[in-house]
């Protein structure tokens, strides 16, 4: 291989003339090559592979949304608001006449619950569904006008306890996600 070199570049301490080519068209420029696409790191196949060699992996950052339950301020805030929310229903002659017979601790404990859920904090909802829960009352007359009169008692709540508007809105727009349900349709 060294004597291939020497013969090519003429030796170790030769210089080398480089001679004019003959005139002629210009060579064409070669096209422009793209980088080669990077290769995945092979997987390990066993913890033992793994756990002996480091793999690098670039670094992608993905935004993770919170959930309605976490931007609102979660477990506390939804207790504030269900226990403010009752306290409003309850003073509120066009729908308070539904809770006669309620126990109010329990139905506020469910309400707590199904919030959660509702606005994608943990499940620990066990009650009915919408539609099974509220049968009873759709009999005595549940109207819409009685779920509009709790879509405006939940948005004074949430304003009362300083919720931004945007995420008053989202939350009113799962509320009224529910009324198909509630009223039996």
């Amino acid at each position: 291989m060294l004597s291939f070199l020497k013969k090519l570049f003429g030796g170790e301490n030769e210089p080398t003339v480089a001679t004019p080519a003959a005139k002629s068209d210009p060579a064409p420029a070669p096209a422009p090559q793209s980088a080669p696409e990077p290769q995945p790191e092979p997987m390990p196949t066993s913890v033992a592979e793994s756990e002996s060699s480091v793999v690098e992996q670039p670094v992608v950052k993905t935004e993770v949304l919170a959930s309605l339950y976490e931007r609102i301020g979660g477990e506390a805030a939804v207790d504030a608001a269900v226990d403010i929310f009752y306290r409003k229903v309850l003073a509120d002659d066009r729908i308070n006449k539904y809770f006669e017979d309620t126990d109010m601790e329990a139905q506020a404990q469910k309400q707590k619950a199904f919030l959660t859920l509702a606005f994608g904090g943990p499940n620990d909802y066990s009650g009915a569904d919408m539609r099974e829960a509220h049968a009873n009352l759709v009999q005595k007359g549940l109207s819409d006008e009685h779920f509009d009169a709790v879509m405006e008692n939940l948005a004074a709540t949430l304003t009362e306890l300083n919720v931004p508007d945007e995420l008053i809105a989202e939350a009113a727009a799962i509320a009224e996600s529910t009324r198909t349900d509630v009223l039996g349709r």
